[in-house]
């Protein structure tokens, strides 16, 4: 399916602000929940809001027989320790963050979120771009056959390599077309 448009509106934004200041004038009644229950249903959404990230689906994949591994771009562009090596520096990223937040330094929390820019930077020297692009681009985590059928032919045609023993490349090739009879031995411009 693809999305031909969308319809913008604001009643939705308007309904979801206006319950939210309800909540408010409902803390009377939402002190009787207790706490357990609000935790059970806060660890409920982070654990079922995991599924589907990047970061986990390749964590359990560093566990995992290679021969079990789903077709997605990260696992067939990227080797397997290429990848499990791009894990272990985002959850190096992802630790150095939580212990910040966790220590007397979380005031300076803002400076290592930012700090996380130039880490990035980082990986390109360690990282191919197109296995950078494969585990952390746009098309990353996306079926690979989805992914393989939506190739640009133009794109396509010019990593077709072109060497200089090639008759009639691939760039040239309507030149070649007016120089057919005179390749032939017959009358034409050479």
């Amino acid at each position: 399916p693809k999305v031909i448009g969308v319809r913008d509106q604001r009643l939705t934004a308007t309904l979801v602000s206006i319950m939210i200041g309800c909540s408010v004038l409902l803390a009377p009644i939402l002190k009787l929940v207790p706490f357990a229950v609000l935790f059970g249903v806060f660890l409920y959404m982070g654990v079922s809001g995991m599924n589907g990230v990047q970061f986990f689906d390749r964590l359990t994949l560093c566990f995992m027989p290679v021969k079990h591994h789903p077709n997605v771009s990260y696992v067939k562009k990227v080797k397997t320790w290429r990848m499990v090596l791009f894990t272990v520096f985002q959850g190096l990223g992802l630790v150095t963050l939580w212990v910040v937040k966790s220590t007397p330094a979380a005031l300076a929390f803002p400076f290592f979120v930012v700090a996380m820019i130039p880490y990035r930077i980082f990986l390109k020297f360690i990282f191919t771009a197109c296995e950078l692009d494969a585990l952390d681009g746009a098309q990353a985590g996306k079926d690979y056959e989805e992914t393989a059928g939506e190739l640009d032919f133009y794109e396509t045609a010019n990593d077709c390599p072109i060497t200089p023993a090639t008759q009639m490349p691939l760039h040239r090739s309507l030149m070649g077309l007016v120089n057919i009879p005179a390749m032939m031995g017959g009358k034409g411009k050479s």
